[in-house]
């Protein structure tokens, strides 16, 4: 395996760290099977893997997992608060009409924002997101909503940012999502 261990004799025969290295071990077969490279480390509380794949063009994929230790806050709970598993993908983009836009999770405050701001909208059939744009949508924009249902509607995805023709997408989530990249890199 590529992808090593930096854990203590004592956690390799944690429950924690065998899931661990199933995620990164699937993670290496995917990237492999892709002809791509890999690297990246896990032990039982997190893992940071990275993979770069080619199709056609070059895509960089991040997983992150990090537990933190707990502040004691009463209103959060202890699992929400000190768990965080995130995904990054990304590539160059390059177009005439690649404008730059942003979808993210709304915020208390969008619905005033909405107000005032007409390049602020709630993302059609997804109301619990918001994009923001400059120069109107490109059909880029249109691809991703559809690529990307599945992480819409389980409300896993967290941002997709477009810009200075580089397209970013992150997910906060414990899945792969392998299926949703392979028809995100031939939609795109």
């Amino acid at each position: 395996m590529i992808i090593k261990s930096n854990a203590s004799p004592q956690e390799t025969s944690s429950p924690f760290f065998k899931a661990n290295e199933e995620f990164c071990n699937h993670f290496e077969h995917f990237i492999a099977n892709k002809n791509g490279k890999v690297k990246g480390v896990f032990n039982a509380s997190s893992y940071l893997i990275f993979g770069e794949v080619a199709h056609p063009k070059l895509w960089t994929l991040g997983y992150k997992k990090a537990t933190f230790t707990s502040t004691g806050n009463l209103f959060l709970s202890s699992n929400y608060e000190s768990l965080l598993v995130a995904a990054e993908w990304k590539t160059k983009y390059v177009s005439r009409e690649a404008n730059d836009f942003k979808i993210r999770k709304q915020t208390t405050t969008d619905g005033i924002k909405m107000l005032f701001n007409t390049k602020l909208k709630k993302v059609e059939h997804y109301p619990k997101y918001i994009v923001e744009y400059k120069n109107g949508l490109p059909s880029l924009y249109h691809k991703i909503l559809t690529s990307l249902e599945s992480l819409f509607s389980s409300k896993e995805l967290y941002e997709v940012n477009m810009k200075n023709e580089e397209l970013s997408i992150e997910l906060r989530s414990d899945k792969h999502h392998f299926e949703v990249f392979d028809r995100l890199i031939e939609e795109i």
